[in-house]
C-alpha cells in the first residue's frame, strides 16, 4: 500500500510513502500538552533520572517530562528551539529564527534551568536535527540541506556535508530536505523528509558527499533513532506513525493514532533502557489525522528485546 500527501500552496506535502502494515507494540502516554503545541525533539535530562527533556518550538521552549506526566519549563527563549541531544559534555540545544542567519547552540546550565550560548552557527538557517557523535555535535540544516559539524569546547562550527539529496526538491514550498539525525557504529544517518529517503555516509570519511548512499526509499521520515542491533525506528510525522526499517529491509509500523503518535516529530531509545522508545507528537498540527487535531503528547513504547 502507498500514500501520498498533497496540497495547495504554501502547504506540505510529501513524495508516495509505502505504508507498512501496523503492528502496534505495546505503548502509555507519559504526558500530554494542550492542542496547538508542536513538540519537535527530545534528549533524556541528566538532572532528573527517568524524564525527558522536550523542545517546543510554537512556545519558544523546552520542557521537562517526568514519567508522572508532569512537565515543567526549564528555559524560555526569544527564538525558535529545535534541535537538542545529550551529550558527555552536557545537554546542547539549537535555537534561532527559522529561515534566517544567527542561529546560535546553547548549553542548558547543570541545574537544569537556564542556559548559556555557546557559539554562533553561521551556516545554519534553518535547525533541526541534533546529534552526538562522541566527538563533536552534528547538526542539520532543513533549508539548506547540509549538515554542520560543531565542536563545543573549541566554539567552532563548519559544514561537513553537503549533497543534492539533503536538499529540498522545491525550495518554494515549507517542506524540509535533511531533517533527522542519528550515529549508529561509525555511519552518520540522515532522513530526508521531501525525498523520501533514508541516507547514511561513514562518521570518519573526509569526502563524506562522495560516500553518500541510499539505504530506503519511499520512506518519508522526520526524526529516528537506531537500535544496538540496527533496527532504525522513524518518526513518520504527516503520516501519524512509527516504523521500524529491519537491517533486512523488512518494514512494519510499530504506533499510529491509536497509541497516541499523531503528528510523530521525534523519537529516542532510553539510554537505561533499549526497550523503551520515546515519541514526541505534535497531535497532527500540520495535516489534522480523521477526528481533528489531538493533544501533543509524549508517548513510551516498549519493543522488543
Amino acid at each position: 500500500m502507498s500514500n501520498s500527501l498533497s496540497g495547495g500552496p504554501g502547504s506540505f506535502s510529501l513524495p508516495a510513502h509505502d505504508v507498512p502494515a501496523l503492528r502496534p507494540v505495546p505503548s502509555a502516554v507519559v504526558a500530554e500538552w494542550p492542542e496547538g503545541t508542536f513538540l519537535e525533539n527530545l534528549a533524556p535530562s541528566t538532572t532528573h533520572p527517568g524524564s525527558w527533556l522536550v523542545t517546543i518550538p510554537s512556545h519558544n521552549r523546552i520542557d521537562r517530562a517526568d514519567q508522572d506526566g508532569k512537565h515543567d519549563t526549564v528555559v524560555e527563549l526569544s527564538d525558535t528551539v529545535t534541535g537538542i541531544a545529550t551529550t558527555d559534555l552536557g545537554t546542547f540545544f539549537l535555537t534561532g529564527v527559522m529561515g534566517s542567519a544567527g542561529w546560535q547552540l546553547a548549553r542548558l546550565e547543570d541545574s537544569g534551568r537556564g542556559h548559556t550560548t555557546v557559539c554562533d552557527i553561521p551556516d545554519l538557517v534553518v535547525g533541526n536535527g541534533l546529534t552526538w557523535d562522541g566527538h563533536r555535535l552534528l547538526a542539520v540544516d532543513s533549508g539548506l540541506g547540509h549538515l554542520v559539524a560543531i565542536d563545543p569546547v573549541e566554539r567552532t562550527s563548519s559544514v561537513w556535508l553537503a549533497h543534492e539529496l539533503l536538499t529540498k526538491l522545491n525550495p518554494d514550498t515549507p517542506n524540509p530536505g535533511a531533517n533527522g539525525i542519528a550515529v549508529h557504529q561509525g555511519w552518520v544517518y540522515v532522513t530526508s523528509s521531501e525525498r523520501a529517503q533514508l541516507l547514511r555516509c561513514p562518521l570518519a570519511s573526509n569526502s563524506p558527499a562522495d560516500e553518500l548512499e541510499v539505504v530506503a526509499e519511499r520512506l518519508a521520515g522526520d526524526d529516528l533513532d537506531i537500535d544496538p542491533h540496527g533496527r532504525v525506528y522513524v518518526a513518520t510525522h504527516v503520516l501519524h506513525s512509527v516504523l521500524r526499517l529491519d537491517p533486512d529491509g523488512h518494514r512494519e509500523d510499530i504506533a499510529g493514532l491509536d497509541q497516541g503518535v499523531a503528528g510523530s516529530t521525534s523519537v529516542a531509545l532510553d539510554p537505561q533502557d533499549s526497550t523503551a522508545l520515546y515519541v514526541t507528537a505534535t497531535g497532527g498540527l500540520l495535516s489534522p489525522p480523521e477526528g481533528g487535531v489531538q493533544p501533543a503528547r509524549l508517548v513510551r513504547l516498549t519493543l522488543e528485546g
